[in-house]
């Protein structure tokens, strides 16, 4: 087996030859191969000098073929449309092999700075055209958010719109979606409903006050012309007789009853009443109050509620006895009524028995009366009010214990204690009128003095 040995060459330090024979002939031969190698090499080298020297004057020519950058630009263009913004060394390099330009891989100094201006000039472009990709990105996006915002609110709203059509479908019954024209059809809530009750009530109550606060404005002074005219063309008696008649008492000495007979009458003369109403049965006068005023009676409760002592039309009404009692002959309990005025007419100050300053004044607890047969002295015996009831405007009684029963009603309501005794051989005269809105204010009195005219 021959040995390998190393030869040392100035261009080739690693070439190995195998060892040769011992001999002259393979010295020769092996003298020779290295010449012919040493040779090789220098005719490269000096080759590759002169191509040096030639590519920086001449332009080249690939195979007598002329390629200029623009138009490899155009050809990759073409090429990759879809990335024809920017222009690499590489995508230059891949176009000089696409054009058979291998084995040559030197390019212009020229060519190489139109690439990078180019690129340069590309890039930017690509930066905005990214920017501007961006852009309509994020506005893409923002517009996603909104509208998938704008779905959900629907959504909601929807189910909102739904439940409450469910919870009015519950509310309003059968009857009255029936009233309900078809297609107008309003879907009501409980509050809602409610509200147009109260509205639909409080109109009619609104346009009555309204009316009855026009008309007392309009009644009050008719009222008080009239009331003056009345006194002054009435002529009003008041004296002391002996021949009136007392009527007998159980009353313990020294009370209030033994001064109240000893007081005066009064006495009417209705000739001048009876022209202006006909209806004319007696006059009245309370102590302690602005009563002093003609009765009137007709065949009813309610006309005098809304006329006037000469039958006009007014609010304040007039005086007026129960249509039940005997004008002539007092029976057992004969009621009075009249309207509880604020300008003070009629039973309007009939509120100050209520005080405790009008009860201090002996002389108020007598009430006088005349009527074309007889002139009367009443004691007060008991005032109250109460819820409206009718249990103390009884007029008849079919036994004594059944009007015994009707005075200890009445003389136990009252407020004050007026220290005096009430049996069943005693006359009533009752006085009624309203005392705010659901109540009454009563008066009760019992016959003391009586004279026949």
């Amino acid at each position: 087996m021959s040995e390998v040995k190393r030869v040392k060459n100035k261009n080739d330090d690693n070439i190995e030859l195998p060892q040769l024979k011992k001999g002259n002939n393979n010295k020769t031969n092996l003298i020779k191969q290295e010449k012919k190698n040493n040779n090789e090499n220098n005719l490269t080298k000096l080759k590759n000098e002169n191509s040096n020297k030639n590519n920086k004057t001449k332009p080249k020519n690939y195979n007598n073929k002329k390629i200029e950058l623009p138009q490899l630009k155009k050809e990759y263009k073409n090429k990759n449309e879809k990335y024809n913004y920017t222009i690499t060394l590489d995508d230059i390099v891949k176009l000089v092999e696409d054009h058979e330009l291998k084995n040559d891989s030197n390019i212009r100094k020229e060519d190489l700075i139109f690439v990078k201006k180019e690129e340069k000039t590309l890039s930017t472009r690509e930066e905005k055209n990214k920017k501007l990709y961006d852009n309509e990105t994020i506005k893409e996006k923002n517009k996603d958010i909104s509208e998938k915002k704008i779905e959900k609110n629907s959504k909601e709203i929807v189910v909102e719109k739904e439940k409450i059509n469910n919870d009015d479908k519950k509310e309003l019954s059968p009857k009255d979606n029936k009233n309900i024209p078809k297609g107008k059809k309003k879907k009501l809530n409980k509050g809602k409903l409610i509200s147009l009750i109260v509205l639909l009530i409080m109109i009619p109550i609104l346009a009555f006050s309204t009316y009855k606060i026009v008309n007392y404005l309009i009644d009050t002074p008719k009222t008080k012309d009239l009331i003056k005219d009345i006194t002054d063309s009435t002529e009003i008696k008041e004296y002391d007789s002996d021949e009136a008649e007392i009527i007998k008492s159980d009353e313990k000495p020294n009370t209030p009853y033994w001064n109240f007979i000893k007081m005066n009458l009064i006495d009417v003369d209705f000739n001048s009443l009876k022209k202006t109403n006909n209806e004319t049965v007696a006059w009245l006068f309370v102590g302690g109050t602005n009563v002093n005023y003609p009765v009137v009676q007709t065949n009813n409760n309610d006309y005098y509620l809304n006329h006037s002592f000469d039958k006009t039309k007014n609010s304040g009404g007039w005086l007026f006895m129960d249509y039940r009692n005997n004008k002539n002959e007092y029976g057992r309990n004969t009621i009075i009524y009249g309207h509880n005025m604020k300008n003070s007419t009629m039973f309007g100050t009939l509120k100050n028995l209520l005080s405790k300053n009008w009860y201090k004044n002996e002389e108020n607890r007598i009430i006088k009366m005349s009527s074309e047969k007889y002139n009367t002295l009443w004691q007060i015996y008991s005032v109250y009010t109460l819820d409206t009831t009718s249990d103390y405007i009884q007029t008849e009684f079919t036994s004594d214990d059944e009007y015994q029963t009707f005075i200890n009603l009445v003389k136990g309501r009252s407020i004050a204690n007026f220290n005096t005794t009430v049996t069943t051989s005693d006359k009533t005269l009752t006085l009624s009128t309203c005392h705010g809105s659901a109540k009454k204010l009563v008066v009760h009195a019992k016959l003391i003095k009586i004279e026949a005219k």
